[in-house]
């Protein structure tokens, strides 16, 4: 196929921005024509009042008003001419495929002017519709001009605003018929393509027989011809004819790819390297290996490289995890083991003889009866690593899914080669030894940036850096998820580009997520469902950690000394969230429209069920902008009483003395009897009634009390405290206690250090001293 992957994408992305400013320009030319059109009214109406009488009988006015030309700014006959044109520059494209192109290649490009074919039908369609709504609207105004004789001196305003109507309708049919007649021949085009495909295709498919009738030959009656030099070299440029050549991969590869790839390579480079830095100057242990930092940036760029092109050599994948492997040896070598290093070197080793074997083989029995040998090898030492490492930790383990995939990959290409399908029995066991080396290299890779990011909290826990604000745990755990999805994705690409069915995976992939899917009258694509789920996780990631990102915080969790600045973030949240909603259903090309089927199955949803959820919704709201009470604020409800950590969208979160987080739904908030003892000022009174023993000096005893006050850290000494006597008794006396403390969450602390003091002064002095009334005897 010509156009590569991405040249589709970028051909559908401009399509559609085109698209949009098509409709754009369309939408402000008709808002122009129509305030024109307004100014050309008010003119007139300001014309003497014997142009006036021109207007004719209400009957006439009731019928212009019926003349409604609004739904000509729907038919956007700019924007279907250039998606025309569009399709008839893919048109011409498609004369470049010939016998020479690969028979994916061909039958991809089959489905692709198939459904080319149906799309122009569907807007030939379409411009019918639209046709026999312009035709309708010329016969209601021929009617109108008919019925009324209206003309340029008998109705003049009336006259000027359907020759205006008239006109537009004539430009808007003259462009529909010319895209109608360009449809047309671009239908016949691509049917002609599809004639001369099939020509092609039956060609191929004949000269396929001959060569199998040829060439197909099973192990017993493979030939016995004398292996020498020239037929090696002949085998080798065979076998490098039949991959994508690397002249096609150069050639097809957008340079944009490769530019982003750079730079993402250089940005990894002097992020680690950064760190490693920063971390040598707190720690003078820490290594700052430049040729670590090289290697790791190799590495991260040969990985990620099936991302720049899905069409990628064989040559080249086997070449870049050869490097990758041997890249890794080397940053590991530290931490191998004996028995793993050993088992590395057969590895490479194996490696290299398996893609030499396999680039050399041909139908002669010699060399496949060698592929065989390489196969059981591969087999046997695949087992043995996989008993000898039973770590999953440790470098050079394998998986049991893996070992099944390795085990089924080896076993067909035996089964190929022995039934006389050596190519593919070539292809499976390339396939075979470059997915067991990129298991290896992938789990590496993942460990490596898992340990970048390790040494990223480590640096910003010393420097109190932006990271430390998130916990350490949990990002690792999303990270390792990310690293997963793309692990996978590129253990696919590879194994559908060695195994020469690329092409075919992306045309499928491209049918199955560009369908157009229907549920009712709502309409969407699968692609466009895996986007607006996307942004849904993105806006729901953000809207949970916006207090984090702009206030701060440490391990998860928000810095106190932020606590009264968080009192708007639930808006900020809530706009997130609207935010990313609205651009999901934006992607996923639902109309507003038909969103207000949505709001109105919603809006059942509350009249039945869902008024306690509205109503916290709200009153969360409310509680925003009137703020009975901030974050950090001592308040009490009921039997609550806490500290406010969190005001959320439906509920807010009390922390109380105990430890315990109590979420309260704002609607209960809002409408209880609460009590905040921080409102106006952070300090709050504070009283109690000790029992003293009468024996006791009364004005020695205030002073004790006095001094075990003025002792507290939480006594506020600048304002009024008291110490009154409440009631006295037979053995003791009461004395009603009170002073300011400097928070309310700090009474218990207080009256705690005044009666730990008074005990011991009390005790000292043989006095008897109570904090409850004493028992009698």
């Amino acid at each position: 196929m010509k156009l590569g992957i991405f040249k589709h994408l970028v051909f559908v992305v401009s399509l559609l921005a085109f698209q949009l400013y098509v409709s754009a320009q369309d939408s402000v030319q008709l808002r122009r024509t129509l305030s024109i059109d307004r100014t050309s009214h008010a003119n007139q109406n300001r014309r003497p009042s014997s142009d006036s009488t021109r207007v004719g009988s209400d009957s006439l006015r009731n019928d212009l008003k019926k003349v409604n030309l609004t739904f000509l700014a729907n038919i956007r006959t700019s924007s279907l001419a250039e998606f025309v044109a569009q399709l008839n520059e893919k048109s011409n494209a498609y004369m470049s495929t010939d016998a020479g192109s690969a028979k994916d290649s061909i039958a991809a490009i089959k489905n692709s002017i198939q459904e080319e074919i149906r799309q122009l039908k569907s807007i030939k369609g379409s411009i019918s519709n639209y046709s026999t709504s312009l035709n309708g609207a010329q016969d209601q105004i021929r009617n109108l001009i008919s019925q009324y004789n209206i003309n340029a001196n008998n109705h003049s305003r009336a006259y000027q605003y359907l020759d205006n109507a008239q006109a537009k309708l004539a430009v808007k049919m003259d462009s529909l018929e010319q895209i109608n007649r360009t449809i047309d021949e671009l239908i016949v085009k691509n049917q002609r393509h599809l004639v001369r495909l099939d020509d092609v295709d039956a060609l191929k498919g004949d000269i396929k027989r001959v060569d199998t009738v040829a060439g197909k030959r099973s192990i017993w009656k493979a030939n016995t011809t004398a292996i020498s030099k020239d037929v090696l070299i002949n085998n080798i440029r065979t076998n490098y004819s039949n991959n994508s050549s690397i002249d096609k991969y150069v050639n097809r590869t957008d340079w944009a790819s490769r530019i982003l790839l750079i730079i993402l390579g250089l940005g990894y480079c002097y992020w680690i390297a950064r760190v490693s830095y920063i971390l040598r100057q707190y720690d003078p242990e820490h290594q700052l290996a430049i040729d670590a930092i090289v290697g790791k940036t190799i590495i991260f760029l040969l990985t990620l490289l099936p991302f720049v092109n899905f069409f990628t050599p064989s040559f080249i994948l086997q070449a870049s995890q050869l490097i990758i492997l041997l890249i890794f040896m080397f940053l590991l070598r530290q931490r191998m083991t004996g028995l793993q290093r050993k088992i590395a070197i057969i590895l490479i080793v194996f490696y290299v003889l398996d893609i030499f074997v396999n680039i050399i083989v041909s139908d002669d029995l010699f060399p496949r009866i060698i592929c065989i040998v390489f196969n059981l090898i591969a087999l046997g030492l695949v087992s043995y690593t996989k008993r000898r490492i039973k770590n999953a930790q440790s470098p050079g383990y394998i998986s049991n899914f893996i070992y099944v995939i390795f085990a089924i990959l080896n076993i067909t290409a035996i089964t190929l080669n022995v039934i006389g399908h050596v190519e593919y029995s070539r292809s499976f066991s390339i396939a075979c030894a470059v997915g067991l080396v990129q298991s290896f290299t992938l789990q590496y890779f993942a460990d490596m940036i898992k340990a970048d990011v390790r040494n990223q909290f480590k640096k910003d826990r010393l420097t109190l850096g932006f990271w430390m604000r998130f916990n350490e745990q949990r990002t690792l755990v999303i990270i390792t998820q990310f690293l997963r999805v793309v692990c996978i994705l590129l253990a696919i690409i590879v194994l559908a580009n060695n195994l020469q069915f690329i092409e075919t995976l992306l045309a499928v992939s491209e049918v199955f997520f560009g369908k157009v899917r229907s549920i009712g009258s709502i309409s969407f694509t699968l692609g466009n469902l895996v986007v607006a789920i996307l942004l849904l996780l993105v806006a729901q990631w953000f809207q949970k950690n916006i207090s984090l990102i702009v206030l701060g915080g440490e391990d998860g969790q928000i810095s106190q000394a932020y606590n009264q600045k968080m009192t708007l973030f639930p808006l900020f949240r809530l706009a997130i969230i609207l935010i990313g909603f609205f651009m999901a259903v934006s992607a996923l090309g639902m109309s507003l429209d038909k969103l207000t089927v949505v709001i109105g199955a919603l809006s059942v949803g509350v009249g039945l069920g869902m008024q306690n959820i509205i109503n916290n919704f709200v009153s969360g709201i409310i509680l925003v902008f009137d703020k009975p009470f901030r974050v950090g604020d001592q308040i009490e409800l009921a039997d609550k009483k806490g500290r406010v950590k969190e005001i959320g969208i439906r509920a807010s979160v009390l922390k109380t003395g105990d430890g315990a987080d109590v979420i309260i739904p704002n609607g209960d908030l809002l409408s209880g009897r609460l009590v905040n003892w921080t409102l106006s000022q952070e300090y709050s009174k504070t009283s109690f009634v000790l029992h003293i023993d009468r024996k006791a000096d009364l004005d020695q005893a205030k002073q004790w009390i006095k001094d075990a006050m003025e002792s507290s850290a939480h006594f506020i000494k600048d304002r009024d405290s008291g110490i009154s006597i409440q009631d006295i008794s037979e053995e003791m006396i009461y004395l009603s206690v009170s002073g300011w403390v400097n928070s309310a969450g700090n009474t218990s602390a207080f009256k705690n250090d005044v009666l730990l003091i008074l005990y011991k002064k009390f005790e000292a002095e043989g006095l008897k001293f109570y904090s409850v009334v004493p028992p009698k005897s």
